[in-house]
Order: C-alpha cells, then sequence, then structure tokens
C-alpha cells in the first residue's frame, strides 16, 4: 500500500532513533475513519517514541505516516494538527501556563461540551491548568481532544492516573468520536481499559508490532499470555 491512504492514519515502514540508536524497525498500522485501535505493549517496546514520530515531534528515519489521505511525514506538527491529527501527549498533555478555558478554546473544543465529558471542568475554567492535578490535566486534555473537531485522534496512556469512572467517560468519549467517522488510536498499558473501546489490536515488542488482530473474547487472554514474563 502507498503512503496515501483513503482517510485515517497509516503507517507504513516507519523507522525513528534517538541520537543515532535506533527505536523504531519498519512499524506498520493502520487505523481506519469510524475505528478504534488499542496499540499495546511494555514500558520501553517504542509505544511513546511511535507516537511522537507520527505527531512530528520526533522525524521519521525512514517510511511514511499517512493523514486522512496525505503523505505527512516530512510536514511539521502545526501542519498535522491543522489536518486534522489530534494528540494527548503522556508527557506535557495540556498548555500549563493558560487557563482552562483558553487550553480548551485552542483546541476548538466548547467548555460545555467538556464538561459535559468531566464535570469537574465546568468550575475549573479560569483556573491556570498547570495547577490541576495530573488526573486532572489528563481529563483537560482528553476533553481538548474528543470535544474539538479532527479527524485522527491519537491518545498516549489516556487512563493513566484516572479513577475508574473517568476511565469510564474517556472509553465512551472514544467510542462516540469513532462513531461520529473519527480514526481513534489509544496507545495503553491497562489492557482492560484498551479492550474494552477498541475494535482491534497491535501489540509491540522492542520497535516493532509483532501481533494484532480483532478484538474477541479471547484477546485479553492472548496479549496476557504475550506480555507475561
Amino acid at each position: 500500500m502507498s503512503a496515501r491512504a483513503a482517510g485515517g492514519l497509516a503507517v507504513r515502514g516507519l523507522r525513528a532513533a534517538y541520537a543515532q540508536a535506533p527505536v523504531l524497525f519498519g512499524v506498520d498500522l493502520q487505523v481506519a475513519p469510524s475505528e478504534v485501535v488499542a496499540l499495546l505493549g511494555r514500558n520501553g517496546a517504542g509505544k511513546t517514541t511511535l507516537v511522537n514520530t507520527i505527531a512530528g515531534t520526533l522525524a521519521a528515519a525512514g517510511g511514511t505516516v499517512a493523514l486522512d489521505g496525505a503523505d505527512v511525514t516530512h510536514w511539521p506538527p502545526s501542519r498535522r494538527h491543522r489536518h486534522g491529527l489530534r494528540v494527548v501527549r503522556q508527557d506535557r498533555p495540556v498548555f500549563a501556563d493558560i487557563s482552562v478555558r483558553d487550553n480548551l478554546r485552542l483546541a476548538g473544543a466548547q467548555p460545555a461540551a467538556a464538561a459535559a465529558l468531566f464535570g469537574f471542568l465546568a468550575d475549573r475554567g479560569q483556573q491556570l491548568a498547570g495547577t490541576l492535578s495530573g488526573g486532572e490535566q489528563k481529563m483537560l486534555a482528553i476533553a481538548r481532544v474528543l470535544m474539538a473537531p479532527g479527524a485522527v485522534c491519537l491518545f498516549d496512556e489516556p487512563t493513566e492516573g484516572l479513577q475508574p469512572a473517568n476511565v469510564d467517560r474517556f472509553t465512551a468519549g472514544a467510542r462516540a468520536a469513532a462513531a461520529a467517522g473519527r480514526a481513534v488510536l489509544v496507545v495503553e498499558q491497562h489492557l482492560e481499559a484498551a479492550l474494552s473501546v477498541a475494535d482491534r489490536w497491535y501489540l509491540m515488542e522492542r520497535g516493532e508490532i509483532v501481533d494484532g488482530g480483532p478484538v474477541t473474547a479471547d484477546t485479553a487472554d492472548h496479549v496476557a499470555d504475550r506480555l507475561a514474563p
């Protein structure tokens, strides 16, 4: 398949490195519109490196990234964002020095819609985003993506630090985004949460995709066996 795909996200033969040390070794991955895909794997498997390379914050050393039908491999992050890519990063999920309301407005998300997803946001509009707790920042970042327009949504460890009720709110929001025609990639270590929302899954080990398929009743046991020491 070429770098151009009929919508969604298409990664082909993607390679990346940090300081000349290879981390990704020819990753192939695809997320179609109206689909939720889970990317699973241990710490150090290369998942966040893949997120950064898709987002454009780390340059690809080879291969291609296509977003909504366009080859964006050499585009800067800002242009990928304008083309419809929305990302929740694990390390810096929000703009810390501006208010919650301005974080939402910059993303094109209405504060009322965000508060419908996570109710605590209704009373925090004027609060600096950097003064929220870690879990609250994660929820704000999720709301910025789910409640704003964009063709492809990419979440890096979205359930980390969230209480179970808020994990459920995230998974419901991700399913709603897919139902609206968006392509959703969820990068997760929380196996149960990831598989509860996903249509398909990939397993990454040592910078490569080593397994994957549709989510079935047997998937959780199969993946747990693959991840066992």
